[in-house]
């Protein structure tokens, strides 16, 4: 009842402002959402208005990271799992790779089962998956950070490790490009136009789809009228909507009704519509958004939504991680305190830089500013300062100190020793987790949900695309393990640096075990690994933008295209093979169409490097390589 009063009272004092305003032509159209908003409100105005810019955001964030917990736990339990059930067979290195895939497949089952699934999986999982996916980078830094002076090469051994870097990336970068590129022209090519003239217009800039010449549909709509204003115009599919709100239509009553229309997501580049039951929840109202566009938050509270994780990492490095270090001399908080610190002041640095009207005027130079800016670059000199200062501090060697900071264990490797063997006594070396343990476990909860981002772009998988790229993901790392090796033994670099190089650009998850089969150097696999993948974020802008791969991150609408262009998807596979999970998730995070083919030729392509280097015959053959007689002192250690 109190309600209707209120709803009542409402509308007549809408009616005495119409009677008046035509002789108060000077009063300003604000004053009319005032006079309602107080008829309506009263004294509590303030009070809604500010939980819904202030409260309801925050509870949101809250809910959001309860979200976030709860997926990283269901994802180490399932790689835990699958850890258990792949040991008897010692292909541990593969959980995260199965788990992504079987988390592919009851995704596409779900959805075939329920199709209501769709609309809650975008509405209460995806946001969660792209935070995960966008805070990958956590992890790139830890195993640079994480080298001690004892494991650094001398300077002979680090320029033949550069030269051999260098010259395996203008090899592998150019030939998986290329090849692909070739390949896919061919497999993809419709009528009788020809490779030349194909690529010719591949290299200028993609051009958002537009619709045919003829008459664009539109939607019936009333004509305005005096007691209408025109609102949002939006497009779906090249549709133009103009939606125009009555004051029925504006909330003033309980019984509303709106106009809305579904945007697909722009993270997946062929839209996938959801299920006419999802779609209620998905669409966007326009009622809601032009009220809100009446309540826009101050400048102060959107700089403040903009840096309040760097506000609340310095709070727990000064209320939990010190205090606790100082207390019990156990540094893991504080590490982890520190890391998070360093990685999401770069991250919001560097967008904060790239929207800010710095050298504006100068578009070419804020361009590489913005990509000097790497937030994975800067993580990495700021813990490894971070971690010689600190053991410069405390009087501790440096080797111990990077010890405590990552104790090389894998969280469902300690589930299972504390599991398994709580009988006998496990040593505290066993059961350390570290800091930088900690983001490496990320990196595999990362891996994990990518199951996800697959399920999103379900149909390139099932395409002639995604055939052609698992086919040259295999050729590529066939010819990676042997040619890089060789051009590593070509330049003397001892046996174990050398076969460092066979898993050069593989994620580090799969590369330990290729490296434990061939006795190779996992610090400089490491290092080769995370190098390729900052050197790929620097230099991805310029030349996806040279391409004419343009990614669609600040887009707020799908643009659709008929399908994927050869270009695309090379520049995709190419990424995924040689950037890694560096490379996967960049792509992601700028929502490119070359995602899906990028995740595909990374999880094939880091399986059969671990084929091609941990299984017999092709450990023998690499270990029998003639030339090691010449070029290495160590070839005893694979002699029987």
């Amino acid at each position: 009842m109190i309600s209707n009063v209120v709803a009542r009272f409402g509308l007549l004092a809408l009616r005495v402002f119409h009677c008046l305003r035509h002789s108060t032509d000077h009063v300003l159209q604000s004053s009319h959402r005032f006079l309602l908003r107080m008829s309506r409100r009263g004294g509590d105005n303030n009070t809604s208005c500010a939980w819904r810019d202030y409260g309801r955001p925050v509870l949101e964030r809250v809910g959001h990271i309860l979200w976030v917990a709860v997926i990283y736990l269901f994802s180490q339990l399932l790689i835990w799992a699958l850890n258990l059930a792949l040991s008897e067979s010692h292909t541990e290195f593969l959980s995260s790779i199965l788990g992504m895939v079987l988390i592919w497949v009851v995704m596409v089952v779900l959805q075939q089962v329920c199709p209501g699934s769709d609309g809650f999986y975008r509405r209460n999982i995806k946001p969660k998956v792209d935070f995960i996916n966008n805070n990958l980078g956590l992890a790139f830094p830890v195993p640079i950070v994480a080298i001690s002076k004892s494991e650094l090469l001398g300077g002979g051994g680090i320029g033949r490790v550069i030269a051999t870097f260098i010259n395996t990336n203008v090899i592998f970068w150019t030939l998986a490009f290329l090849l692909s590129w070739g390949i896919l022209a061919c497999v993809l090519g419709r009528g009788g136009n020809g490779c030349w003239g194909r690529w010719r217009r591949k290299t200028s800039p993609e051009e958002p789809w537009q619709p045919s010449d003829g008459p664009t549909p539109r939607l019936d709509l009333p004509p305005q009228t005096a007691s209408r204003r025109p609102s949002e115009s939006t497009t779906l599919n090249g549709t133009t909507i103009t939606g125009y709100h009555t004051d029925k239509e504006a909330g003033m009553v309980p019984d509303s009704t709106t106009v809305s229309a579904y945007f697909t997501d722009s993270d997946c580049p062929t839209p996938i519509p959801p299920p006419p039951g999802a779609a209620p929840e998905t669409q966007p109202r326009l009622s809601e958004s032009s009220q809100a566009s009446g309540r826009q938050p101050s400048t102060r509270f959107s700089w403040a939504r903009e840096c309040y994780p760097i506000v609340l990492a310095v709070f727990f490095l000064a209320v939990v991680g010190i205090p606790v270090s100082c207390t019990t001399g156990d540094d893991r908080i504080l590490d982890g305190c520190m890391l998070w610190l360093t990685w999401i002041s770069s991250t919001r640095g560097q967008r904060i830089f790239r929207r800010s009207s710095l050298l504006v005027d100068r578009p070419g130079l804020k361009t590489k500013a913005t990509t000097l800016l790497n937030p994975v670059l800067l993580t990495t000199l700021v813990m490894m300062a971070y971690i010689r200062a600190k053991a410069a501090a405390s009087g501790t060697s440096l080797e111990e100190t990077v010890g405590r900071f990552k104790g090389f264990q894998r969280l469902a490797n300690i589930w299972t020793d504390l599991t398994l063997y709580r009988s006998d006594p496990i040593p505290d070396m066993y059961t350390w987790f570290g800091a930088g343990d900690a983001a490496l476990s990320l990196l595999e909860c990362g891996i994990v949900v990518w199951g996800f981002k697959l399920y999103e772009c379900r149909q390139q998988i099932w395409s002639r695309a995604g055939i052609v790229v698992l086919l040259m993901s295999v050729a590529m790392a066939a010819l990676n393990v042997f040619v890089s090796v060789l051009l590593a033994g070509a330049v003397r670099l001892g046996a174990p640096e050398a076969f460092a190089f066979a898993a050069r650009s593989t994620t580090l998850a799969l590369a330990r075990p290729a490296m434990e089969a061939l006795l190779g150097n996992e610090i400089v696999n490491a290092a080769l690994v995370v190098s390729n993948g900052i050197l790929g974020q620097l230099a991805y802008p310029f030349l996806l933008r040279k391409l004419g791969i343009e990614d669609c991150g600040d887009a707020d609408e799908e643009v659709e295209k008929p399908d994927d262009s050869a270009i695309t998807i090379a520049a995709g596979t190419a990424i995924g093979i040689n950037g890694a999970a560096m490379g996967v998730s960049y792509l992601y995070e700028r929502k490119s169409r070359a995602a899906p083919y990028a995740v595909l030729s990374m999880t094939m392509f880091g399986v059969m490097t671990v084929v091609f280097t941990a299984v017999d015959p092709f450990t023998k053959a690499l270990r029998g390589l003639p030339f090691w007689e010449l070029s290495s002192p160590v070839t005893s250690l694979f002699d029987d």
